[in-house]
């Protein structure tokens, strides 16, 4: 029953802000903004090494507010940084704000903010 009241209430804000970013390999099926977005074309390699930097920032001990990672791909041009804001409950999971700069070559830098979930299958959108 409790999967029933997460996947619409994380389901709704995927779609209304279509900012789902692949935060863990377990949630690669997730909406992704950035792909093929003509304002922050990231590619495959682009979305991992961002996804990367998500999980080394959230799983670090006692992560800070305003805690900073960086990523990088060399190939694309493409980096960026993932910073943490303040921890919240949703679903009764551990969640925390994170900002999202992201830059890639002849596109303006791009910031989005999103909640993230500890969830048993990984880090999920919240």
């Amino acid at each position: 029953m409790a999967e029933r009241r997460i996947m619409p209430a994380l389901a709704r804000p995927l779609l209304s802000l279509l900012l789902a970013v692949c935060l863990a390999q377990t949630a690669s099926a997730q909406l992704n903004p950035f792909r093929g977005n003509s304002r922050t074309p990231l590619n495959a390699d682009d979305i991992a090494a961002l996804t990367e930097a998500t999980a080394r920032l959230f799983n670090q001990p006692n992560l800070a507010v305003g805690e900073t990672e960086t990523w990088s791909n060399p190939k694309s041009g493409a980096s960026g940084t993932v910073t943490a804001g303040n921890p919240v409950k949703r679903h009764g999971f551990a969640c925390r704000v994170m900002r999202y700069d992201t830059s890639v070559p002849t596109r303006q830098e791009r910031r989005t903010t999103l909640t993230v979930c500890k969830t048993p299958q990984g880090l999920k959108i919240g």
